[in-house]
């Protein structure tokens, strides 16, 4: 699971100036600058960059998960002490608590994996973030069970219960120069985690599922419509948990040497999320950015000129043809689906409210935002702040190299107002928790996220 060593001289050569940029003086310099190509093989996905290919022209992708340094590359002397006197007095969800622990911790040949997690971050050019899901990489092929999700990092974690703890999840990226990068966490998929649908019960253990609904229901109990505009079922679950039994969300963190030394913890609800929102729109609306052209600069091309339906990708066919790539979500990273195409989804996730729309430019009224967005000139334009869904009940905690406990109440949760103002934080509807980084480097360790609530 470590990172493969790489030159200290080199590595800090690359981050220093923005994941370092090569520009040769000699002949055939075309003036373009570009990332470092160790970084390129390390993370596949850089932004705006191809990946590194082997003589077949297939794409080289890491055996397990790499962590790049950052900044200047310092060493992280780990976490000091662990202060678990904090944990007096307070009980945790017995049917979510995620440890990142494989299941059967002392089995060197199972890796630790955070179901259901995935990354992100805001596309600045040549940043990155890491680690990518745990499918991608061949290396871990067999060694976990779960259907997707973010691949654990080795290190000491905090034990209060005297258990080993040797796995936590580890963020690292950067530079980001927008508005940063994080992980995220659906908290009902992948589906049929606590309850196939929402007309099923959940077992007795898990005691923040919603009540079932009555055989005929036409709307659940958050209020949003049980089957789609189109009256066919949802194309992704829109189960959400009911977590009023509790009074917040509890975690330990600590961040690297040279990481940000604060961490936004973000809720989303029924009135702010986006994937609640999903072919319904009944609390608030959807927005999709699009891009025309390549961030990597490379000619927006079919995947398969002899196809009748190609998809248009952000790669050169002069040099090779697209690399096979069996993950959509891995492909669409490293080849970004453009012009045509940039309106499009795969067949895994499909987003039938902008499949199929076109990628056109638009500026608000207020002439504060433009961009390129999913929508058809016959469409109602996309949403304005007011209208929009995702922005969701936001606070911050101090980080520091040690890992610390962190009990957070959901009264200290607010909006930031980049999008359509809520009445209230429904904690009946919680769907997603993401934990996140600024502009800067990101380097962030978390462990056994939950609910939690005084004891009585």
């Amino acid at each position: 699971m470590k990172a493969p060593l790489f030159s200290r001289f080199r590595w800090v050569a690359t981050v220093f100036g923005l994941l370092a940029v090569s520009s040769c003086g000699g002949p055939g310099n075309t003036g373009k600058r570009g990332p470092d190509t160790e970084l390129v093989r390390a993370v596949p996905w850089l932004n705006g960059a191809l990946p590194a290919l082997d003589v077949g022209c297939e794409a080289l992708i890491p055996s397990t998960p790499v962590y790049p340094p950052i900044g200047l590359g310092l060493a992280d002397p780990g976490s000091q002490r662990a202060d678990c006197t904090r944990l007096a007095g307070l009980e945790f969800s017995p049917a979510w608590t995620d440890t990142f622990e494989p299941p059967m911790p002392d089995d060197p040949t199972q890796t630790g994996v955070g179901s259901g997690w995935s990354s992100y971050d805001d596309l600045t050019k040549y940043s990155f973030h890491v680690p990518g899901d745990a499918t991608w990489y061949p290396g871990l092929k067999g060694t976990f069970a779960a259907p997707w999700g973010l691949p654990a990092d080795t290190i000491a974690g905090p034990s209060c219960d005297g258990k080993p703890n040797r796995w936590a999840l580890h963020f690292r990226g950067g530079l980001f120069r927008k508005w940063g990068g994080g992980i995220s966490h659906a908290l009902t998929d992948p589906v049929g985690r606590y309850r196939d649908t929402p007309f099923d019960t959940c077992s007795p253990d898990v005691d923040f599922c919603p009540p079932p609904l009555p055989p005929g229901a036409t709307t659940d109990t958050a209020g949003l419509p049980v089957k789609a505009r189109s009256g066919e079922d949802y194309q992704q679950s829109h189960d959400f948990l009911d977590v009023s039994g509790y009074e917040g969300v509890a975690f330990w963190a600590r961040r690297g040497p040279e990481g940000q030394d604060h961490l936004f913890v973000i809720l989303t609800d029924k009135f702010t999320s986006d994937h609640l929102a999903r072919e319904n729109q009944t609390y608030c609306r959807r927005v999709r950015e699009c891009h025309t052209s390549c961030l990597n600069e490379a000619p927006c091309s079919p995947d398969n000129p002899a196809s009748p339906t190609p998809i248009y990708r952000c790669f050169d066919p002069a040099t090779c043809s697209l690399p096979t790539i069996a993950t959509d979500s891995l492909l669409d990273l490293m080849y970004p689906r453009c012009g045509k195409s940039a309106c499009t989804s795969p067949t895994t996730y499909v987003d039938l409210d902008f499949d199929g729309k076109s990628c056109r430019p638009y500026t608000f009224p207020a002439a504060d935002e433009s961009g390129e967005y999913c929508w058809n000139e016959t469409d109602t334009p996309p949403p304005s702040r007011d209208d929009r869904c995702q922005d969701g009940w936001q606070t911050t905690v101090q980080l520091t190299p040690d890992w610390t406990f962190h009990a957070v109440p959901f009264s200290e949760f607010s909006q930031v107002g980049f999008g359509k103002r809520a009445p209230y934080m429904d904690l009946k509807s919680i769907d997603t928790i993401a934990l996140g980084s600024t502009m800067g480097w990101a380097d962030v360790y978390i462990d056994n996220v939950t609910f939690y609530r005084h004891k009585k």
